[in-house]
């Protein structure tokens, strides 16, 4: 009996399917249900926020916020989630991927906010 060996993904691949997981997870917030009370409650950007890495701000020329570029992983690809364009960016050895998202997560008014804290 042979076993069917099964492809492995390139390392595009891999790259492509961890920026359309993330841009996903943007577009379409995680939902949590609490079964006792039935209450149903959105994943927000202040949680979104706890696992990213770190923030470049880009400004007006007068230091206003204008989007933002958020490090969501690195080391081995490199991703950002970039709030000027709408798209995640993966970067992995020479390949290149960018996958569009619609910000379900209000991450832009978020920052703008924390921004404007500063």
């Amino acid at each position: 009996m042979s076993a069917v060996k099964k492809k492995s993904e390139t390392c595009e691949e891999q790259l492509r399917r961890m920026c359309e997981n993330i841009a996903d997870d943007i577009s379409n917030p995680k939902i949590s249900k609490d079964d006792g009370k039935e209450a149903i409650e959105l994943q927000t950007a202040h949680e979104w926020m706890e696992d990213v890495y770190d923030i470049e701000w880009i400004t007006h020329n007068d230091h206003t916020y204008k989007a933002a570029r958020l490090l969501v992983a690195g080391g081995g690809p490199n991703i950002w989630v970039n709030l000027q364009t709408n798209t995640v960016d993966g970067y992995w050895g020479c390949d290149k991927v960018e996958h569009g998202f619609v910000d379900n997560l209000c991450l832009d008014d978020y920052l703008s906010e924390l921004h404007g804290c500063k």
